[in-house]
């Protein structure tokens, strides 16, 4: 009786499921498929095999050239010709010895039809020779490789000797292969083009958009990057003869590596292009396919309608919704299945409940985050502030007026920065100045008990950073090492960091004082708040609460007690980002 129900109702996902198998030719299809996969994998296997066999061809020709001039360079080693060069001490003995060789190179480079240069470097004179096979170079080029060659030499990163000699490089415009050899002081080496290694190779019927390229061990090309980059092929170390990569379209890949260096040739096939080359089996695949066309559409045309559609729709729409976007809705057009539009239905409505939440609960946050932002920043210390006015009281009775309009100045400084509530950043060099008013009045209010000193280069005065960060560690520097018993020296710095691709700024407060407590500096290195004995926040944990609030993970503060001095050492590593807003 259900399965009768089931049927009667022609909306229903599970009619249409089993009208469609039923409509569907099982035996046919699998034919299809068995014939199609077969034919074309064993096309593409002995297309892989023929050109496997003509690169091998092509590679052991190549091999065969590099070994010739290794061979060649192996017997100069053994000759006078670099000994007498690396020898000659007088600059006449050098200079013939230098003609000599240069006429020997031009007389031999000719023999070699690979070669597209040798070149001889002399260290002991930091000079450099080279012997071109074609005067087409031009000066530029010219210059390219001899710094690049003097470079490498100068850097003493010349690969060791071995099978694999050869070894690529990219010089100015061009791509080369270079060997280098020694004797004594001298290197001689030679240079070959890789577009003269692969110029044999154009003839080749590799298909339109395929093309025959070289790259090194791991997979890298060194020619045809454009090609390899827009459809996404993969040249890695595959275990078999060949294999198929590419995004959109699908090329065939077929290489064979060099023994004399670190790079293979790679025959890049166009999938469509084996199969254009076979009419006959062709013409096999779309007899197979129009007889199936008789009894297939119609079954996958009501799969795809009833299942795949509808389907599809709702994996776009979770997709869109993993990836960040909560507004997207599911839509179900008329004509579906009944199971798929209350899923629809369903998934829009949580999606409506979920969104409207997220933007309530969004906002929330934020606003707490400015509150607390703004709340922290705008924490003055009254102690400050009532000493500062006792001081300028003191300096107006003894009428020392040139020392009360310095305070005064500095104090107006001081607090027109500390009021700037709606700031959220500023640049390092207004920070700094704030940190030397502040260092300043300080250094009135305990003449001779006070020393400091601020280090920072110039090229970082405009990084952004948040306001009162030095400021508040160096009053806590002042408020607990600074007293009337002994001088006390505060010293900020203020260092660039490269580190893993990404730029920091550390900033070190130091001072000459006490140090921290052993419990104090145990709970900061934890990360932990620390309160004095009324229970009120220190400084340092108002600092590190905005530092997180801004940067989250990426900020650093660490603590500790200086091994020389025993004072207090703080290092601060903030993330450099050019893009956040400094208001002036």
């Amino acid at each position: 009786m259900k399965i009768n129900g089931l049927l009667r109702q022609r909306g229903s996902l599970n009619f249409k499921l089993i009208l469609s198998v039923l409509i569907m030719t099982g035996p046919l299809l699998g034919m299809l498929i068995y014939n199609n996969f077969y034919a074309i994998d064993v096309v593409r296997e002995q297309v892989a095999d023929s050109y496997k066999n003509m690169l091998t061809l092509y590679m052991n020709q190549i091999d065969s050239g590099l070994y010739d001039v290794d061979a060649y360079l192996n017997s100069m080693l053994s000759g006078i010709d670099l000994v007498s060069l690396d020898q000659a001490e007088s600059d006449a003995d050098y200079y013939s010895s230098k003609v000599y060789l240069f006429n020997k190179l031009s007389k031999d480079i000719p023999l070699y039809d690979s070669l597209s240069s040798f070149f001889v470097y002399a260290d002991k004179r930091q000079e450099l020779m080279d012997v071109n096979k074609t005067q087409n170079l031009t000066f530029e080029e010219k210059d390219h490789i001899q710094e690049y060659v003097s470079d490498l030499i100068r850097s003493g990163s010349i690969p060791g000797n071995s099978t694999q000699r050869w070894h690529y490089a990219r010089i100015g415009q061009n791509d080369y292969f270079i060997d280098i050899v020694r004797s004594g002081s001298v290197y001689l080496g030679g240079l070959v083009r890789t577009d003269q290694v692969l110029a044999p190779l154009q003839s080749l019927q590799i298909g339109e958009g395929g093309s025959v390229l070289l790259a090194n061990d791991e997979g890298e090309p060194i020619t045809d990057t454009e090609l390899v980059d827009e459809n996404e092929i993969r040249l890695h170390q595959s275990e078999g003869d060949y294999y198929l990569t590419g995004s959109d379209r699908k090329y065939l890949i077929v290489d064979s590596a060099s023994v004399r260096g670190n790079f293979k040739l790679v025959a890049v096939i166009p999938d469509h292009h084996i199969l254009d080359r076979l009419p006959y089996l062709q013409g096999i695949i779309w007899f197979i396919t129009a007889s199936s066309l008789l009894f297939i559409p119609m079954g996958l045309y009501s799969i795809r309608q009833a299942i795949l559609v509808p389907l599809y729709r709702v994996l776009i729409s979770m997709k869109k919704v993993r990836s960040g976007d909560w507004s997207v809705r599911v839509d179900m057009q008329k004509g579906g299945s009944e199971e798929f539009r209350i899923l629809g239905e369903s998934f829009n409505s949580m999606m409506t409940e979920i969104e409207t939440l997220r933007v309530n609960v969004y906002e929330e946050q934020l606003n707490k985050q400015k509150e607390e932002l703004q709340r922290l920043q705008l924490q003055v210390n009254p102690h400050f502030f009532l000493n500062s006015l006792n001081i300028v009281y003191n300096l107006a009775k003894v009428k020392n007026y040139e020392l009360t309009m310095k305070l005064t100045r500095s104090l107006v400084h001081y607090f027109r920065y500390m009021f700037r509530s709606n700031t959220t950043f500023v640049p390092l060099k207004d920070e700094l100045e704030h940190t030397r008013n502040y260092l300043g009045i300080q250094a009135l209010r305990f003449p001779e008990k006070l020393k400091w000193s601020i280090e920072a280069p110039d090229y970082l005065t405009d990084t952004p950073i948040p306001p009162l960060v030095i400021q508040s560690f160096v009053e806590n520097s002042i408020k607990h090492a600074v007293t009337m018993d002994r001088l006390v020296h505060i010293s900020v710095r203020i260092d660039f960091l490269d580190e893993d691709s990404e730029t920091w700024v550390r900033i070190s407060i130091k001072d000459t004082g006490s140090g921290f407590g052993k419990e104090v500096l145990r709970e900061l290195q934890a990360g932990r708040s620390v309160e004095n004995e009324r229970g009120e926040h220190t400084g340092i944990w108002n600092v590190h609460r905005r530092l997180n609030l801004l940067y989250g993970d990426s900020v650093s503060i660490r603590f500790a007690n200086d091994s020389e001095s025993g004072g207090a050492t703080v290092f601060i590593i903030i993330p450099i980002n050019p893009l956040m807003e400094v208001k002036q």
